[in-house]
């Protein structure tokens, strides 16, 4: 007895100290979860009302590598999705759009519960997309964000989306999708801003399709909802180009470079303003300007050149998470499945023991089984194939061949679908023309007795005189015939 208490109590201690240490376990993570979470409602709170993103990327890296774990993902999935997101807005201000570009993937796999922030990182990936102009690419994450928005019941974003949307059908030449978005989009009266990118948008669809007059119409209208020069610098590029390119009026050209020189940083805007300029310098002859253009236009495309390149890294990363969202899918997967089975695994030994069965014995039970099941499977498909070549063989020869009174000529006519049944069939003790009487029973079922007498020239006494020999010969009763000829090719 006191071995007995001995024992208990050793377990006891044991189970106390385990249990303290994962208490320790779970107070420090519980620790760490509070931080992180603290850290994404100091984001939220800045994003919601001072409509700024949270740029202590320390902090939400911390953030992060606390929580990027099986648990993490499991209990704090929201959390880490949002800090994913906003370190990812912050890569792509500091122009690392290949990080951000991860990052945006991570917070979409991780499937936030808010579809507003779903929408909103698709939307961050629709636009690296747009500027690598990988428009079809561009347009799936854009609808996925149009869809996030409109189930979230956020006017103002679902209307933008459809903004980002129609360019990607406009460029696609998808011109009768993008005009019924267009009118759809028109018809939300929000802010100026917003008027401003639908008189944008009207003119791109005109522009794309060489409609310069009306392009130069829509153009016009935008500018005046724009607050600010800077804002107005993409309407003056299209403008510039509608001018060129449309009504080759290069006096009115030059005014729009000069502004948009004056006041865009955008090295695309600046290259093609530039361009502009250089051929009014050449017309001039004015070798200075024509230097000072040249340099500059040259600074504006190794920006552009720089700038391109970080989208074209980042955009195959977005189509491979397209083309394969959870790569890792199958090690979750695996990882409940590995435990099941060691759960049944560790069941099955005690089983094993209790019961003291034999495992020669089990082993044995379950080949044959398995091999019984095999075997039903492989006669089921015979007997398929069997069936079909017998169809195949009557819808050739709808009734019998008079040149198949011959054994040797009704067999080779039928050796494409039956010639493992016609050598079962000749290795039994039967005559030719009982072998010919019993392949046409097999074949034509439907023919009677008499039928059958009639093709092989037999009087009606004499073809029942030869099937009892048949049935004599091989053993069997007249109500096995058919069984006996259709089981024939798979019996051993």
């Amino acid at each position: 007895m006191p071995q007995i208490y001995q024992s208990i109590s050793r377990l006891l201690s044991r189970t106390y100290r385990i249990l303290y240490v994962v208490g320790l376990m779970c107070f420090f993570t519980s620790c760490q979860w509070h931080e992180a979470k603290q850290v994404i409602i100091t984001a939220d709170s800045l994003d919601q009302t001072e409509h700024i993103i949270y740029d202590d990327t320390v902090a939400l890296g911390r953030a992060i590598r606390c929580l990027d774990n099986p648990i993490g993902r499991l209990f704090q999935r929201n959390t880490l999705g949002k800090a994913y997101y906003y370190l990812g807005r912050n890569f792509s201000i500091s122009n690392q759009i290949a990080a951000a570009a991860d990052c945006y993937i991570e917070a979409d796999r991780l499937h936030i519960n808010d579809p507003i922030y779903r929408g909103r990182v698709n939307t961050n990936m629709g636009y690296i997309c747009a500027q690598n102009n990988s428009d079809s690419l561009a347009l799936i994450f854009y609808e996925h964000a149009s869809t996030y928005f409109k189930e979230g019941g956020h006017r103002w974003r679902y209307a933008q989306s459809l903004l980002n949307i129609i360019p990607c059908y406009i460029e696609l030449n998808i011109f009768t999708i993008a005009d019924s978005l267009l009118q759809v989009a028109q018809s939300y009266q929000l802010d100026s801003a917003y008027q401003a990118r639908c008189y944008e948008t009207r003119g791109l669809y005109f522009y794309k399709q060489q409609q310069y007059d009306s392009a130069l119409v829509y153009f016009k209208q935008g500018l005046k909802y724009w607050q600010s020069e800077t804002e107005r610098c993409f309407s003056y590029v299209k403008l510039m180009q509608t001018h060129y390119f449309g009504r080759k009026d290069f006096q009115m050209v030059i005014p729009l470079a000069n502004l948009i020189v004056e006041y865009s940083n955008n090295p695309n805007h600046l290259a093609n303003a530039y361009y502009c300029l250089l051929l009014d310098a050449k017309e001039n002859k004015d070798v200075n300007k024509l230097s000072q253009y040249t340099h500059a236009r040259t600074d504006a495309l190794k920006l552009l050149r720089d700038s391109t390149n970080k989208y074209a890294e980042a955009t195959p990363k977005l189509l491979e998470y397209l083309q394969n969202p959870h790569p890792w899918r199958w090690v979750w997967i695996s990882f409940p499945i590995i435990i099941i089975l060691c759960i049944f695994f560790a069941i099955g030994i005690w089983i094993y023991r209790k019961r003291s069965c034999s495992a020669n014995e089990q082993i044995d039970v379950l080949s044959t089984h398995l091999r019984t099941r095999e075997e039903n499977i492989l006669h089921q498909q015979s007997l398929l194939a069997f069936e079909k070549g017998l169809t195949e063989i009557m819808d050739k020869y709808h009734s019998p061949r008079n040149h198949w009174r011959h054994y040797s000529t009704l067999k080779k006519d039928i050796a494409p679908w039956l010639r493992d049944w016609t050598a079962k069939l000749d290795t039994l003790p039967l005559s030719e023309q009982e072998k010919i009487f019993c392949t046409i029973s097999l074949i034509y079922p439907n023919l009677s007795d008499i039928e059958i007498a009639d093709f092989m020239c037999y009087a009606k006494g004499s073809i029942r005189i030869l099937k009892n020999r048949i049935f004599k010969k091989i053993g069997i009763h007249s109500s096995e015939f058919s069984h006996f000829l259709h089981n024939l090719s798979i019996c051993k």
